[in-house]
């Protein structure tokens, strides 16, 4: 009876590791699952993972998405994002001349968004604009 006890235990140990092993592959790939609560670490691997798959190899040409993140990332003024998105337009063949223009559209877009909104530029007016 110890016996089966025993082994009860030790397949049941080896289980809980084989599983933390495979999670701990899988925080290993994406370190970002690690910033997420244990409960939720599994959903925001499926998450990256769907939006690997989807976004950055979607519709969009990866060079394209990249870029397109250069300038969010410029625009939410993340230190994290803007490096990470830089090297990866550089890896899908973007050039820094490609690289400045998404900058500059990020820089374009807040300075208007700006003048409008500090202005209380009238929103009837400028939906009028393009009809």
């Amino acid at each position: 009876m110890r016996f089966l006890m025993v082994l009860c235990l030790l397949l049941m140990g080896a289980s809980a590791f084989a599983e933390d092993e495979a999670m701990r592959d899988v925080k290993t790939a994406n370190p970002f699952i690690l910033l997420h609560p244990e409960s939720q670490q599994a959903a925001a691997e499926a998450y990256y993972a769907a939006v690997e798959k989807n976004v950055f190899n979607g519709a969009i040409p990866l060079k394209h998405a990249q870029l397109a993140a250069i300038s969010a990332s410029v625009a939410m003024k993340c230190v994290y994002c803007i490096p990470a998105h830089t090297a990866f337009a550089r890896a899908a063949g973007a050039t820094e001349e490609e690289i400045k223009t998404a900058v500059a559209i990020a820089a374009d877009v807040a300075l208007n968004s700006s003048m409008l909104y500090g202005n209380q530029y009238d929103m009837e007016a400028f939906m009028k604009m393009f009809e």
